[in-house]
């Protein structure tokens, strides 16, 4: 029997070291080439392909065309199945792949249309529109050619090989992010539900918009003008004749398709599927050179969004004659989107502006084809989809269209269509930022920016001769009444969009008095900007506490500004913990704990350090003042309130304390906070299972967590993704932290010398497994540390560590 168990282990130790070698040779064998020569036939000249110590690229052309296939062929090395997915999830094509388990995401994005929309833009385009996707999909297309047989682990454990990529394919990444950055008609009918509840008067206080933290950047004193006087160009007006457009999403996903095996929806929803809409975020400043070392400007950006494997941007430096830019890209779009060249920098937060409008259509009863518009019967638009599902039967899905847009919801008996600014008519083809990359000066890049047609950002702008700016650009619709922040009629013309702010008139500036600019999704323009922008804005904790530090009595260099992109003072909680300390002094915690925790705040700076018992106390007596005013406002229903601006309300009740607020169990808002304060030790124990307070460590209790959608088993989590790891930061300090939500990338331009510049993904360049560069930038992301991004080409040259050249097929030669 001895011998034949030890056979038996040895014949498993095989096995076990056959199994591992394959998993091995699966993932190594599609690790890209780096070194040695790739023929590409498409090319006309040369391209050189250098890579440093961190496996980012350095492209040098003879032509922006060799340039952007050459693009497409090196982002494909490294991010090929990232790419693959992304298209798939926008055009609604995942269930292919998947299976019945991303049914719900399919038919979201089936309705959302935005396949049916980019194929117009490319049908309609110009000819350098056209001529710079075609370019890349090119480049990509020869990688898929010469790696059909090794390509990527995730192909092979999926078992399908990749489609062409198209100039749609494109458009598509374009998509996705416009999706992600300007989905808001859910939150619509949620604030319809809550005024329905509280009524109208109440209602304006819980959504809050005005707080005296906020930093204008225009309009500031000036008096409110409810209505621009008149009607404002109709500035790239679809016009009537351009067929229907599809837009948003339909049903959330099953439970039943998150029980599958196999697959982390969870992550794939993180990664791919636009759960942004729950989290809102992204810090941006400049200043001049009054207040830098060098006597230039300074530029900071860092991107908040969902963290997942592989990170959403990708990290490389592009030159060809009249083009010189380093920053960062989508895997899958051409060029870069944010960044800098030889003359200018700039970067992007999410500006919120309102370009969706939810309206509730009557359909006829006796014809459910048919829906009214001023008194009559219209017929509606139908779209036939077909999902191809692996391994079942196709599905077909319906779309029903209104001169609105889909109808997105129907619940209620009432029928939701949805408008959307990137349906419409060069509404993807026109979410070209990466022109912004050949713009020399203030007024190229303002050119650059007329052309945008979304998803509107906050722009900071700076360039080698001092100059400092601010723009925003989009489709930013101007209606006829209203604001669209709750459903409207649809059967009538009064909530029409009647235009588009005109470009002229959107908020902009060069060179403001004081020198610094900052934005970081908060209100930018005060009373006295006439057109309105959003209401989906965050509080303004991030951008107040940015313009504090900014405000220093010092001058900065590149170093500095890592400093405040990883600050973790969290502004509402500082408050509230001085509204605990001030509360105790009239009223008494019942538990002995919060008495001892609300003693200790007398000493706590407002950091929510990984080691802060009060980052967590506070945060969590914070959520419980908010449950008790919400549940007695909306009864068993507080989750239908969900508010960027959530904080400024609870700031203001605290400071006012007015009665209408204070649930009636209460006889005093101290009460209440020490009510609340019990009851959040009682949470904290229950989370961490654990009586004691020196358990109670906010790192721990928000722990960073990066997933690959695949890493369905923990642990093959921990193989293929990044954590859970305690981490510092909250919600509202600058450096903004959820489990799998956060800064997304970081730059610092310094205009004096564009080689001491400091750029760095989440993770790292690659999305192969098998790659050094798959998680090699973590570390320094984590610590806050700066990763130097060379521009010069002396520079570069000392930091090459390899070299591909891409060469032109030869005359008659097949490309191999």
């Amino acid at each position: 029997m001895r011998g034949v168990v030890r056979y038996l282990l040895i014949l498993i130790l095989i096995v076990l070291q056959l199994s591992g070698g394959g998993a091995w040779w699966i993932v190594h064998r599609a690790l890209p080439q780096v070194d040695g020569t790739v023929t590409l036939g498409g090319l006309r000249h040369e391209v050189i392909v250098d890579r440093d110590a961190w496996g980012i690229p350095f492209i040098q052309a003879g032509s922006l065309e060799d340039l952007l296939e050459a693009q497409g062929y090196v982002v494909a090395q490294d991010r090929l199945w990232q790419m693959d997915v992304l298209r798939r999830v926008a055009a609604g094509e995942l269930s292919e792949i998947f299976g019945r388990r991303t049914l719900s995401l399919d038919r979201q994005y089936r309705t959302l249309g935005l396949r049916v929309a980019a194929e117009w833009d490319l049908g309609h385009a110009d000819a350098k529109s056209k001529g710079i996707l075609e370019a890349y999909a090119r480049g990509v297309n020869r990688y898929i050619e010469d790696h059909n047989s090794r390509l990527p682990w995730e192909f092979v454990a999926l078992r399908y090989k990749p489609r062409p990529w198209t100039q749609v394919d494109s458009l598509l990444v374009a998509g996705y992010m416009y999706d992600a950055l300007t989905r808001s008609w859910e939150s619509e009918q949620d604030r319809a539900r809550v005024t329905e509840i509280v009524g109208a008067e109440r209602a304006k206080d819980l959504y809050a918009v005005d707080s005296p933290r906020d930093h204008f950047i225009v309009g500031e004193g000036a008096a409110p003008a409810k209505k621009p006087a008149k009607k404002p160009a109709k500035e790239n007006d679809p016009g009537s004749a351009a067929p229907a457009q599809p837009a948003e999403l339909v049903p959330n996903l099953d439970e039943s398709d998150l029980q599958e095996p196999g697959l982390d929806i969870e992550a794939l929803v993180a990664q791919f599927g636009g759960a942004i809409r729950e989290e809102f975020g992204s810090n941006n400043w400049v200043v001049d050179g009054t207040h830098t070392v060098s006597g230039k400007p300074l530029l900071a950006n860092d991107t908040h969004l969902q963290l997942a494997m592989p990170c959403i941007w990708y990290l490389l430096h592009l030159k060809a004659p009249g083009w010189n830019v380093e920053g960062f890209t989508l895997p899958g779009a051409p060029l870069v989107i944010i960044g800098h060249n030889e003359r200018i920098a700039w970067g992007f937060t999410n500006n919120g502006a309102d370009v969706q409008d939810l309206y509730i259509e009557t359909l006829n009863p006796q014809n459910p084809h048919q829906y009214r518009v001023n008194g009559e019967w219209k017929d509606v638009e139908v779209r036939h989809e077909t999902i191809h599902v692996r391994g079942e039967p196709d599905l077909a899905l319906e779309v029903v269209i209104t001169r609105h847009g889909p109808i997105v919801r129907s619940e209620g008996g009432k029928s939701y269509a949805l408008r959307w600014t990137a349906t419409e008519p060069w509404g993807l083809i026109g979410s070209s930022y990466y022109r912004l990359g050949g713009a020399q000066n203030w007024q190229e890049f303002r050119e650059v920016m007329r052309g945008i047609s979304g998803p509107a950002q906050n722009a900071v702008y700076a360039d080698v001769d001092g100059h400092i700016g601010y723009i925003v650009a989009a489709r930013i619709p101007v209606r006829e009444f209203g604001n669209g922040e709750v459903p409207v009629a649809g059967d009538n013309d009064e909530h029409e969009w009647i235009g588009y702010i005109p470009f002229d008139e959107l908020p902009q500036v060069l060179d403001p008095p004081g020198g610094i600019i900052a934005t970081a999704n908060a209100k930018i323009a005060g009373p006295g900007y006439k057109y309105f922008l959003t209401e989906r804005l965050v509080g303004p904790y991030r951008t107040e506490r940015i313009y504090v530090l900014l405000s220093q009595n010092k001058k900065f260099r590149p170093e500095d500004f890592l400093k405040i992109q990883t600050d973790i003072v969290s502004l509402p909680d500082q408050f509230l913990g001085k509204q605990l300390l001030a509360a105790s002094q009239s009223a008494n915690a019942s538990d002995g704990r919060a008495r001892e925790l609300i003693g200790r705040l007398k000493n706590w700076d407002g950091r929510a350090t990984v080691d802060s018992i009060e980052a967590a106390f506070v945060e969590y007596t914070g959520r419980e003042v908010m449950r008790r005013v919400l549940i007695t406002a909306l009864g068993n229903d507080p989750g239908s309130y969900r508010w960027w601006r959530d904080h400024v309300f609870l700031e203001k009740i605290l400071t006012e304390r007015p009665a209408g607020w204070l649930p009636p169990e209460f006889h005093s808002y101290d009460k209440l906070l020490m009510a609340s304060a019990d009851a959040a030790v009682k949470r904290l124990e229950a989370e961490t299972h654990s009586a004691e307070i020196s358990a109670w460590r906010w790192g721990h209790l928000d722990q960073l967590q990066m997933l690959h959608p695949l890493g369905q088993w923990r642990w093959l989590r921990g193989w293929l993704g990044i954590g859970p790891m305690d981490q510092p930061g909250s919600s509202e300090s600058v450096k903004q932290t959820r489990p799998s939500f956060g800064p997304s990338m970081r730059m610092v331009a310094d205009l004096s010398d564009l080689d001491r510049s400091l750029m760095n993904l989440t993770t790292g360049e690659s999305g192969q497994l098998g790659s050094e560069h798959y998680k090699d930038q973590f570390p320094i992301w984590f610590e806050g540390l700066g990763l130097a991004a060379p521009f010069s080409d002396a520079a570069e040259e000392k930091t090459r560590v390899h070299r591909m050249r891409l060469l032109p097929a030869a005359d008659g030669a097949a490309p191999r």
